[in-house]
């Protein structure tokens, strides 16, 4: 073999060489996205090559030099007083003592276990000449052909729901602490009572919802007697609807929001929004920013790469710089001159077909989305990240967690429901106990009427 033909294999060995790295760091990346995913984030940098620095002295516990101590507040009001007073000595059993003029006092607060109350309702019959029927009134507080109250049953689904325990811990909860029997098995039937009665309610905050000028969107993943299903999260500052579906399809979001929504929808990149008819889109940064540092830990030592990511962070940062020091103020000339001008510098940054598999990725998913990323920019009161739905999922993330999701479709149907009108009332400061009772009362007025209010 000549000289000329073992410099071509050497070439050709180097170039292949390249690509196996490339295609090794791009799997590397792609496993680790799926780890995170599936299990809690333990992931390790990739080696540098720097120099290791120095491992710090740990930092010493406790608050800052100088911080002001918490203490709890004194309560404004004081339910009972109870002088304590002595006859002899505890220490040594003297009874010669004399009383000083400073007293101490201490102040406890402890709770009181409230007793169950059984009522008896004595309900008087009438005949009405004009239905030709016999009637009778409900009483206050009464639930006809009950044999547990309201009270109890909306402390029962703001125990599942809100505190997230099991049905068996709620009736042991009921049997400790108030003497209350109750059997596992009626939990349930309590769920399924209060799904039907606040299925009016549902649909009146899903309409409104509807309404609203932006709606934050997200989908963890739920699971229904083991299979795979899906819970969707429609949120704004005011209304919180849960739907667990089979699918992940953008059928599920016109279902909710409809065919033309007319305000702005925020939500990550998942392609079952790309179709939907908004007024406008907001993709949330945070994920891109996210992702864009992962690609330069495994690229790091990349100029291609790093140029390309480095020059979408700035524009990204400075946009987002700019929603933060005019978020409470006007929007004034120089407001706009500015928007304008990171716009320009995002409509002109190009987006290539790089080499590398990874910044594909990117090019393609910033060419789909390029008119969708600055919208809050031009839209007053929305986010540029989706985190308020994140915080929304947050408890059914950890419902799962612990009940690992429903067991039928009926159970899926209540925890969609009763979810909805806890998070709701949350968002409100309404109390969700009260408001469950209500709805189990059937009271005229609506509970959360608040959250419907514009």
């Amino acid at each position: 073999m000549n000289r000329n033909a073992l410099e071509k294999l050497v070439f050709e060995l180097q170039k292949e060489n390249e690509l196996l790295k490339e295609e090794n760091a791009y799997l590397k990346f792609e496993l680790e996205e799926f780890r995170s995913k599936r299990y809690k984030s333990n992931k390790k940098k990739p080696p540098s090559d720097a120099q290791p620095q120095l491992l710090s002295s740990p930092k010493k516990r406790g608050g800052l030099f100088g911080h002001i101590g918490w203490f709890r507040k004194k309560p404004r009001k004081i339910d009972r007083i109870e002088e304590v007073i002595l006859d002899k000595c505890p220490e040594c059993g003297s009874i010669d003592l004399t009383e000083c003029k400073k007293t101490h006092e201490h102040i406890q607060e402890d709770i009181i276990l409230p007793k169950v109350e059984t009522a008896l309702y004595r309900k008087h019959r009438y005949y009405c000449k004009s239905c030709k029927k016999i009637i009778s009134p409900k009483g206050d507080g009464e639930i006809p052909g009950s044999c547990i109250g309201p009270r109890a049953k909306a402390f029962a689904a703001f125990l599942r729901f809100g505190i997230k325990i099991s049905e068996r811990d709620v009736s042991r909860l009921f049997r400790k602490a108030f003497n209350l029997k109750i059997a596992s098995s009626s939990i349930s039937g309590f769920m399924d009572q209060l799904k039907v009665e606040a299925q009016p309610i549902y649909n009146d905050l899903l309409s409104s919802l509807k309404r609203s000028s932006f709606i934050h969107a997200d989908e963890p993943g739920w699971k229904i007697d083991g299979f795979n299903h899906w819970l969707w999260k429609f949120s704004n500052k005011k209304i919180c609807i849960s739907h667990i579906d089979k699918s992940r399809g953008q059928n599920v979001v016109k279902d909710i929001i409809g065919d033309k929504y007319k305000g702005v929808l925020i939500s990550d990149f998942l392609s079952a929004y790309n179709k939907i008819e908004a007024k406008a889109k907001q993709r949330c940064l945070v994920h891109i920013l996210r992702d864009l540092e992962k690609v330069m830990e495994y690229w790091h030592d990349d100029l291609e790469v790093m140029r390309y990511c480095e020059r979408l962070k700035k524009i990204l940062e400075d946009a987002i710089a700019l929603y933060n020091e005019y978020k409470n103020k006007r929007w004034d000339k120089v407001y706009r001159s500015r928007r304008e001008s990171i716009a320009r510098v995002m409509k002109d940054f190009d987006f290539p077909n790089p080499n590398k598999r990874i910044l594909k990725r990117f090019a393609k998913r910033l060419k789909r989305h390029k008119n969708e990323i600055l919208t809050f920019l031009y839209e007053k009161n929305i986010d540029y990240h989706n985190n308020h739905a994140e915080q929304q999922i947050r408890p059914d993330v950890i419902f799962r967690k612990i009940t690992f999701g429903n067991r039928s479709y009926g159970g899926a149907e209540n925890h969609s429901i009763i979810m909805s009108i806890i998070q709701t009332a949350k968002l409100n400061s309404i109390d969700p106990i009260g408001a469950i009772e209500k709805i189990l009362l059937r009271s005229p007025e609506n509970p959360l009427a608040k959250a419907l209010s514009p």
